[in-house]
């Protein structure tokens, strides 16, 4: 990676993440109004009308479908490309019943006074049906595979453009409905899509801790929102499996089979190319099974709904078998500037909240205990944020 690429990255990155602006919108490409790329800005002022000139009239016979019928409620921006890259944007309305349709030109520039664009030859467009599953987005996304969108549901977004440093383009988003509420717009430059980075692939054996023999088990990989990146089953004869992953994230991995102790821990993505043995614990009396993805509101006993899986995952448990009953043992952060007390309290409503949550889903009190233990027994260093968040855990403890 080169010195000015790296700068570039480094202060778009910044401005992305600080940069939020209520800017006036323009309607004709002439005053187009210029944005930074890697940067957010809010438009809470709708768009009122073309402008001073009607770029796009009525349609003409010998137009496709992709480009603007007519202009309503036009807004023009120019984007000057910092680095060589991938361009992906996002425009978010600010009410989901406005519909956005916009189109992507390259700018052609003749000297330091004189530029174009070909009306007729948008590089991207998307003119697709509001998606209110999507609260209404659009923009470049990775993932999607089509220049040009015609009218009609679905696809609302389309694919991302490989630029270069020092090109300009314009953006014309057009407001459909008049009287809208604005939108946000954020673009995004990268070196390199998702997309494009070969799958990490992870693979291993599963196996009795005592015995050694081979398992068939069913083996899941999470995302830390709880997202399945990856399933697979071992094979019954050798206990081996293999699977795909996207490459860049933290993940979790859960592996269940009937008569044994869950097993749940974190994926060492640095060594996932490195095989993966698992050892499976046949159930008994005080054996733990530890949950990373049950997660609270802070200061708080709310479950948050990433934490559905691992939820799912301690039901389906406790539905297999029957004759098990457990202890809920919520843990906190040691945290030196909050009282002891507290925390044990926080932990000990949090496990109750996990209770509430198998009660209201068929599960006898009777077979549920609840502890709260705060941050006296952490697992990781507290001092190390990206450790110290897997200290937020909930232990359960089989007993009979």
């Amino acid at each position: 990676m080169s010195c000015k690429w790296l700068l570039a990255v480094v202060f778009g990155l910044i401005g992305l993440k600080g940069s939020s602006q209520n800017m006036l919108l323009k309607g004709d490409y002439a005053e187009a109004v210029s944005l930074n790329v890697n940067q957010k800005y809010v438009f809470k002022t709708p768009a009122v009308g073309f402008g001073r000139k009607q770029e796009y009239p009525k349609k003409k016979k010998n137009n496709t479908s992709y480009l603007f019928e007519k202009e309503r409620n036009t807004s023009w921006f120019s984007l000057t490309i910092p680095a060589d890259g991938f361009l992906t944007f996002e425009i978010a309305p600010l009410s989901v019943q406005d519909d956005y349709d916009w189109m992507l030109f390259k700018e052609q520039t003749f000297n330091a006074t004189e530029s174009t664009i070909d009306y007729n030859h948008p590089v991207r467009t998307n003119n697709s049906r509001n998606d209110f599953s999507v609260s209404g987005k659009t923009g470049l996304k990775d993932g999607f595979t089509e220049n040009f969108t015609s009218p009609g549901p679905g696809k609302s977004f389309s694919k991302p453009i490989e630029v270069h440093q020092g090109e300009d383009y314009i953006l014309v988003v057009d407001n459909i409905y008049p009287g809208g509420k604005g939108f946000t717009f954020t673009s995004k430059l990268q070196k390199v899509l998702p997309s494009q980075i070969p799958p990490l692939v992870v693979s291993g054996i599963i196996s009795d801790k005592r015995s050694m023999q081979p398992l068939r088990a069913t083996i899941t990989v999470e995302d830390t929102s709880g997202k399945v990146a990856a399933m697979a089953v071992s094979d019954s004869l050798t206990g081996k499996f293999s699977l795909k992953i996207p490459t860049g994230s933290n993940y979790t991995v859960a592996i269940d089979k009937q008569g044994y102790v869950l097993l749940n821990d974190f994926l060492p993505v640095k060594t996932a190319l490195q095989p993966q043995n698992y050892q499976l614990q046949k159930l008994q009396t005080d054996a733990h099974i530890t949950f990373y993805n049950i997660r609270f509101l802070p200061n708080s006993a709310v479950i948050l709904n990433t934490s559905g899986s691992d939820l799912n995952r301690l039901l389906h448990f406790l539905e297999q078998e029957k004759d098990w009953k457990i202890q809920i043992i919520g843990h906190t952060n040691a945290n030196v500037f909050t009282d002891e007390r507290y925390l044990q309290r926080l932990s000990e409503r949090r496990a109750w909240a996990i209770k509430n949550f198998l009660l209201n889903r068929g599960i006898a009190s009777e077979r549920m205990r609840c502890f709260g233990l705060g941050g006296k027994h952490p697992l990781y260093d507290n001092k190390k944020p990206e450790e110290a968040i897997r200290n937020l855990r909930v232990e359960i403890v089989l007993e009979r």
